[in-house]
């Protein structure tokens, strides 16, 4: 008696699965140890990245198995098994491949592609794709070794002509509904840092999640109309001009510049450097900094420490920096003809006689860059169309000229500017393919940093497996110098504002948390500065033109806009880590909007603090997740008026103009409710003969016992290497207790400090090491005459 044709159909899925099975493990394999061998720190957790992306690789397999089951039951009726084996081959192969591609994506650009893929028009994917990763032999093996493995192992299952169990369909079956009661990503809670969890997590299982988000949005508005529907009540929003406001911006940066030489206003020079991150640029950098001459001109700036780029890659830069402006749908620039005119710096100024002139290697029509200084009123617009005779363009990259012709480029015209201007110059070659002419002289710079730095023998290979992206580093920092050293004979220079910052953090380097994204370096450079200072206080981009144009009203007598639709209040000049601004980030062009107000950051429904030394650490708390939901929301339904309407203020782009008028300090709308956890409420460290004697009071907020905690004390140098690390006892506070801790580390090398040092102190998890609460940063600790008597 013969078995029903569908029933064998159905049996024959349970003898074949296996080989499926086989095939994405290694996959999985494979990938893995590709990944692992160019994520530098990530290699030191190289077990735990495998365990993890393998479970979640499984789990994928068993949700997706429902689909292939019915996608392949008529193949596996098929009589004749050569034909069954090949179809089904096919039919899995594009499964595994899909796979792939997805892992090679990552391996070039760090970030798991998601929704963003659908933010991108066909034209710009190409320019994107071209500059990947060449195929190397482990790109093949990627690609070609699980394929084998699938084609093999049918192949030789048709020859055996297995017939299979319908009882073990089943139970796979079964197995697949199962799987779908597991959390993903499975695992990740076991990894340390976010760039171990992006190499473990399922590249499937990401985008397809993504991209659920992505096509359902109005489910993310309805969660965040939830949390927040018991907040307390805001004043309406403007039913046609939903971020229209007074301009009232204080001059922050006034009392540190002088006035001109002839009573002018200055000239003002904006540097948006690709992929400039804080985490490999300025003093105490976490991987060292790569940049060195701004690093000396960071010394005769005004420098920001904790500035943020509102948005994780380039698509929302000139309208945040430029125009304090919101991110629409997936960016303000996406709108394209629909862009709504509106005052930004290069417009305003623009109005009072001054020239406008951008410059840009690549073609300004990706992410309608041109569309948008068009808009801006911008007189001079130098790209990669009309760069001029006698450049050569990057020959390893679509992108178009490298930073040396484009500095070559804006020097060029730097005798012919009319005073006053406003220029903004944007660099393109730390990006992606990260190869210019001339690589390998950096290469051997690269090489002499490490040894400046003091990288340890245990983190030089993952330095150098990156050797590409921190020699395109130092070569963008050279042009930036040798455009600096050229404009100091200019005769316009004594007169001229220079901003400096990042549009986003490089992704390809691996990034030890979420907040590495969007954390940049802010310099604010002029020989009209009196003296510079060192900014602890927390702002964004979206600040950067009202404070700007604060200065030029107040300061230089110009005036400024009435009215405005600018989302920033102003750079924040304090000398102490805070925030008192309420800001939108956008990581990618389709991804769900963050917000950080206060301390607290908010991302997918978690809520997280901001710390000193920029660390985000989960927190837990109900009111503080209602309260900056409520920010979140009123800042999205501005938005989604804003769209609706297609304006953001009646006056366009040239509003009536005021002189600066003083005003009161603005108000937050509402104050983030007080929050329970342990802080440090004072810290001391001094060098003594024996060693570094720290003393730092831990206190509790808590209405209870306090959580265990470890205190930790860590020592760096002044460039940021981490030079030692002393723990204490573990504490439990009482309710409202506090508790003096007295720590001891050992004197530095002379050679590590060079006489000063920096002590951080902070209560940890016990088994994470993790920051846990509020901790006391970078302490200076001068070990100069210590270090002389020893």
């Amino acid at each position: 008696m013969t078995t029903p044709h569908n029933g064998s159909a159905w049996a024959r899925f349970s003898s074949v699965f296996p080989v499926l099975l086989l095939a994405q493990l290694v996959l999985v394999a494979v990938t893995v140890a590709n990944a692992v061998a160019g994520a530098g720190d990530t290699a030191s957790q190289r077990w735990a990245v495998a365990g993890v992306a393998t479970a979640q690789s499984l789990l994928v397999l068993l949700r997706a198995l429902p689909l292939l089951l019915l996608l392949s039951l008529p193949l596996l009726a098929l009589k004749r098994a050569v034909p069954r084996a090949v179809t089904l081959a096919l039919l899995w192969s594009v499964f595994l491949v899909v796979q792939v591609v997805l892992d090679q994506y990552f391996q070039v650009a760090q970030v798991p592609l998601g929704a963003d893929l659908f933010g991108y028009s066909v034209a710009e994917i190409r320019t994107t794709l071209s500059d990947g990763a060449p195929m190397t032999l482990r790109g093949v093996l990627a690609i070609g070794l699980p394929l084998l493995v699938l084609w093999a192992g049918l192949l030789w299952q048709a020859r055996r002509n297995v017939a299979g169990s319908a009882r073990w369909s089943g139970g796979l079956l079964a197995g697949a509904a199962l799987a779908w009661l597991l959390p993903m990503p499975t695992g990740a809670s076991l990894l340390t840092d976010e760039a171990a969890r992006a190499v473990a997590c399922n590249k499937l299982a990401w985008f397809s999640a993504d991209v659920w988000r992505w096509s359902s949005a109005e489910s993310g508005a309805a969660m965040v109309a939830t949390a927040s529907a018991h907040a307390a009540p805001e004043p309406a929003l403007d039913p046609d001009y939903p971020f229209l406001r007074q301009e009232q911006t204080p001059d922050t940066l006034g009392a540190y510049f002088a006035p001109t030489r002839d009573g002018r206003p200055p000239n003002v020079v904006l540097i948006i450097v690709e992929g400039l991150g804080r985490s490999f640029s300025g003093p105490q950098a976490a991987l060292g900094s790569f940049t060195p001459f701004l690093d000396t001109l960071a010394a005769r700036s005004l420098y920001f420490d904790n500035f943020i780029a509102n948005q994780g890659r380039t698509f929302g830069v000139l309208p945040t920096l430029l125009g304090s402006a919101p991110f629409a749908d997936q960016g303000f620039t996406a709108l394209g003809e629909r862009m709504p005119a509106h005052p930004g710096l290069f417009s305003v100024l623009r109005q009072q006689g001054y020239h406008t002139a951008f410059y840009n290697g690549t073609d300004t029509a990706f992410d309608d860059e041109r569309g948008y200084m068009r808009l801006q009123q911008v007189q001079t617009l130098v790209d990669m169309n009309n760069f001029g005779p006698g450049y050569q363009r990057n020959p390893f990259s679509a992108w178009g000229y490298p930073d040396k012709e484009l500095v070559s480029r804006v020097l060029a015209d730097s005798d012919r500017l009319p005073s006053p201007f406003v220029l903004a110059m944007q660099t393109i070659s730390m990006h992606t393919s990260y190869e210019f002419p001339g690589q390998e002289a950096y290469r051997a710079r690269f090489e002499q940093q490490l040894q400046q730095l003091r990288v340890p023998e245990s983190r030089l290979a993952g330095y150098r497996a990156n050797a590409a992206i921190y020699s395109t580093i130092l070569y963008t920092d050279d042009q930036l110098r040798r455009y600096f050293e050229s404009v100091q004979k200019a005769p316009w220079y004594d007169d001229t504002i220079f901003v400096v910052t990042g549009d986003h953090r490089l992704p390809e380097i691996p990034m030890g948390e979420h907040v590495d994204r969007y954390h940049v370096p802010l310099i604010v450079f002029s020989p009209l500065l009196k003296q510079p200072k060192r900014v602890r206080a927390v702002s964004s981009q979206l600040d950067v033109t009202p404070s700007l144009m604060a200065l030029l009203s107040n300061t230089y007598g110009l005036q400024r806009p009435a009215r405005t639709a600018w989302l920033g209040t102003g750079l924040d000049m304090s000398e102490n880590f805070r925030n008192l601004h309420q800001l939108p980030l956008k990581q990618t062009k389709t991804s769900a909007p963050e917000y950080l107000a206060d301390r607290w950051w908010l991302r997918d429904g978690e809520l997280y603090e901001l710390q000193d030394g920029m660390h985000l650490a989960r927190a837990d708390d109900a009111s503080v997740r209602e309260w900056v939901a409520q920010r979140l929301q009123r800042y999205t339904q501005a938005n989604a008026i804003f769209l609706k309407r297609g304006a953001l203020l009646p006056d366009g782009a040239t509003p009536p103009l005021v002189a600066y008028a003083a005003v009161p300090e603005a108000t937050q709308l509402s104050a983030a409710p007080a929050v329970p956890g342990v802080s440090i409420t004072s810290a001391e460290a001094t060098a003594t003969a024996t060693g570094v004697r720290l003393s730092a009071v831990f206190a509790s907020g808590d209405s209870k016992p306090s959580r265990v905690f470890v205190p930790l004390a860590v020592m760096s140098s002044e460039n940021g290497r981490e030079l030692q690390e002393v723990y204490g006892q573990a504490l439990q506070l009482p309710p409202g207790g506090s508790h003096q801790v007295q720590l001891q580390l050992p004197l530095p090398q002379p050679e590590d400090c060079k006489g000063r040092c920096y002590v951080s102190v902070f209560p940890s998890d016990p088994d994470s090491g993790k920051a846990i609460g509020q901790g006391r940063y970078h302490l200076l600790v001068d070990t100069g005459s210590t270090v002389e008597k020893q």
